[in-house]
């Protein structure tokens, strides 16, 4: 009887062991705030954030956006004088003298991000050009995109000087100044867009500050699953606008296929 009693309790003991192994394996379930839910339903539409799912560390940046080819993804617009319109963004690589590739992204029609990796594994964006109205923006240091080693639920602060140049005269500064960010991991949500359903990460960014005139206070919101990059975003239409002049212009997307 003591054998057996011994290899029954020995038995509970390692399935505990191995459900607490198995949870934490799956990661955490961080619901979504509900400010954030409002805010992605006014955007992106009802029915498209679903329901929380497990949430783990990001151990591999470069998996939620691959920078390996050149991709199109095609983005149905959800809000604002063109929704129901469809927007492609190209993902395009280009050599330095050095052999490093370089990689833009689209953001939107006139908006395109510069993104590099660092040596420690993160996904930054350095820059951002704006064709509509010729002008580079450069923040020092780069934009958060995707990090390394980030938690669910954990924020990070940092602040950036930032610099408006013009395309046409490089050397012209009138605006520069300088922004307080938050990047907030806020967990992992069943995404459902065109191109079909997602467990996707959830990045927000916050930027509070002055440009030039301006004071600007700026949210966005990315979606990246792994292997297919953004599925879902909000974030501002024209970025000079925006910083300079304070114009609002709040888009919401939705991935249709890349």
């Amino acid at each position: 009887m003591r054998l057996f009693s011994r290899l029954a309790l020995g038995t509970v003991a390692l399935t505990i062991v191995l459900a607490a192994s198995d949870a934490g394996a799956q990661g955490i379930v961080l619901p979504l705030p509900a400010d954030d839910q409002q805010a992605l339903t006014n955007y992106l539409g009802p029915g498209v954030v679903g329901a929380a799912r497990p949430s783990e560390q990001i151990v591999d940046a470069s998996a939620y956006f691959p920078l390996v080819q050149e991709k199109v993804f095609t983005y149905q617009i959800t809000t604002g004088s063109n929704a129901g319109k469809s927007q492609t963004h190209h993902l395009r690589k280009a050599r330095r003298p050095s052999g490093v590739p370089a990689w833009r992204f689209a953001l939107s029609a006139s908006l395109a991000g510069f993104i590099n990796t660092t040596p420690s594994g993160d996904l930054v964006m350095p820059a951002v050009s704006d064709s509509e109205d010729g002008v580079v923006v450069v923040a020092t240091p780069a934009n958060p995109f995707v990090i390394k080693g980030i938690k669910p639920g954990e924020s990070r602060s940092f602040t950036q000087t930032i610099s408006v140049n013009y395309l046409d005269d490089p050397s012209r500064q009138d605006y520069a100044g300088h922004l307080n960010g938050t990047y907030s991991y806020v967990g992992t949500y069943q995404v459902t867009v065109p191109a079909g359903p997602f467990d996707a990460i959830l990045v927000r960014l916050d930027y509070e500050g002055k440009i030039g005139p301006a004071h600007v206070k700026d949210r966005s919101w990315y979606f990246f699953a792994r292997g297919a990059g953004i599925v879902a975003m909000v974030n501002h239409e024209d970025v000079s606008a925006f910083w300079i002049y304070n114009v609002h212009t709040t888009t919401g997307r939705v991935l249709v296929g890349n």
